[in-house]
């Protein structure tokens, strides 16, 4: 009765779909950034051996299309590729969630004994504190919660910080005119903290540049996201990046209509626009949600934010896909930043 109860939300829903691993309805979900030499994976303290992940079951809520090569798409991805890696059956996930359907959404997946239920943006924080405390045995997840957030004792907050730090950090590494753009889809506490990094991390590579950031007041129009890029362009900006979610496409398309570079963000973004798009600054979710996951699974998860800084791999650089050879400069100064934080010089 219970699946019949989400197949009936859903189709009531129309904006919302509900599939396996291999995906929904559309085109697909962009491929998981990489994790090898170069994007290491976050450490999984949680689980070990002897652990039983058999049975166990993850769902997740996004406000956006699961493939929208963005923000949605990296939370779809890491936690499709967690279920193949313990032999989960299929992610369940939800996707263009409305704020009024939120509870209704997550209740259903709790009354169907889902482990692991995410929702994927500080919007499901109020939606998941409302309903947890009815589901003990059901353990929620935000990606992201802010320091500040009480947690309910089945609730954790995940997610990066100082990604914003990078960004701007790259941006200025590759700039030539000195002058650098950051923009924020709305202005949330999840993309303000970014938006807010922005500039400290571009001073951290150059302390003479330029750095300008302002909002889309979009999250899904990329048409008006490009027409604000273009006017940063016209302005002599030769370095933009977003963090708007499907809106940020058009941030992209305008870097590549003016022949400036653009900096990718939450995925690898490069073939959105290859001749623009010079290195995407990639939230390393998978990682992350891996590390809870164990935790659940082996009886030790907490209520807690579970914070990841640059040096706990919660943000990584993505392939340059071969704009390394075109810009050494910028390489070496990435190469830099991270021997930087290594050797506890730079505490990000």
């Amino acid at each position: 009765m219970r699946k019949k109860f989400i197949t009936l939300l859903l189709a009531l829903a129309m904006s919302v779909s509900l599939f396996g691993c291999g995906g929904g309805q559309g085109s697909q979900p962009s491929a998981a950034p990489s994790t090898g030499a170069d994007n290491p994976s976050t450490d999984n303290p949680g689980g070990g051996e002897g652990v039983d992940y058999s049975g166990m079951k993850i769902a997740v809520l996004l406000a956006g299309p699961a493939n929208d090569n963005g923000w949605n798409a990296t939370a779809y991805n890491a936690l499709t590729n967690i279920c193949n890696k313990y032999g989960l059956e299929p992610l369940a996930y939800s996707e263009s969630v409305a704020a009024s359907d939120m509870e209704e959404f997550l209740r259903g997946y709790a009354q169907d004994g889902y482990d692991m239920i995410v929702g994927h943006g500080s919007q499901f924080v109020d939606a998941i504190h409302a309903v947890a405390p009815q589901f003990p045995d059901s353990k929620f997840v935000v990606s992201f919660a802010g320091e500040g957030t009480e947690q309910s004792p089945n609730v954790a907050g995940v997610g990066p910080v100082n990604s914003g730090f990078l960004a701007g950090a790259v941006a200025a590494s590759a700039s030539k005119s000195g002058k650098i753009v950051m923009l924020g889809g709305e202005d949330t506490p999840s993309i303000a903290e970014l938006v807010d990094m922005f500039e400290p991390g571009a001073k951290y590579i150059n302390p003479d540049i330029t750095v300008e950031t302002a909002y889309i007041g979009t999250l899904t129009d990329a048409d008006r996201a490009k027409e604000v890029a273009l006017g940063y362009t016209n302005q002599g900006f030769d370095v933009l990046c977003a963090s708007a979610n499907n809106a940020g496409l058009g941030v992209l398309q305008a870097a590549d209509e003016a022949g400036v570079y653009a900096i990718g963000y939450n995925a690898d973004q490069y073939d959105q626009a290859p001749d623009a798009v010079i290195v995407s600054v990639v939230r390393n979710f998978e990682g992350m949600f891996d590390n809870i996951f164990q935790e659940i699974a082996a009886g030790t998860f907490e209520p807690k934010i579970y914070s990841y800084g640059l040096k706990d791999n919660g943000t990584i650089l993505s392939d340059w896909h071969g704009w390394d050879e075109k810009l050494p400069e910028a390489k070496s100064a990435m190469d830099q930043l991270f021997a930087d934080l290594e050797s506890g010089k730079l505490d990000k």
